[in-house]
């Protein structure tokens, strides 16, 4: 598998988009390119209807965003990612005040008011 990403540099996670593989490497992926991810990293799969993001966290993978915006944190991750420090500290690097996670196949959507309240538990 050949991800057209760069990787994360090692303890930075600061990118407004931040995919990470399921064996926990970290890639920058632009916005709006997780269709050209997923296309690369699950090419027997075609895509549907569902979003992107959603589509890589049925393939195992993470993808943490911000818009920059509202000062809210995305996060669309399998229904057994229980990573807690990385969803914290992606959080703060983007000064969030809040963070929605969503979980894949599940649909379970976890809503936290600042990184310090986020607790994960595998579902």
């Amino acid at each position: 598998m050949s991800v057209p990403f760069p990787q994360v540099p090692p303890g930075q996670i600061e990118a407004a988009n931040v995919s990470i593989a399921p064996d926990g490497t970290k890639y920058v992926v632009p916005s709006g390119m997780h269709e050209r991810l997923f296309r690369a990293v699950v090419p027997d799969a075609a895509a549907g209807t569902r979003d992107p993001k959603t589509e890589l966290a049925l393939a195992g993978w993470v993808s943490l965003h911000t818009d920059g915006l509202t000062r809210r944190v995305y996060i669309d991750a399998p229904d057994d990612f229980t990573e807690t420090a990385m969803v914290k500290r992606f959080a703060r690097s983007h000064d969030a005040e809040s963070i929605v996670m969503a979980r894949h196949p599940s649909g379970d959507v976890t809503r936290w008011q600042s990184p310090g309240a986020v607790s994960v538990t595998e579902q």
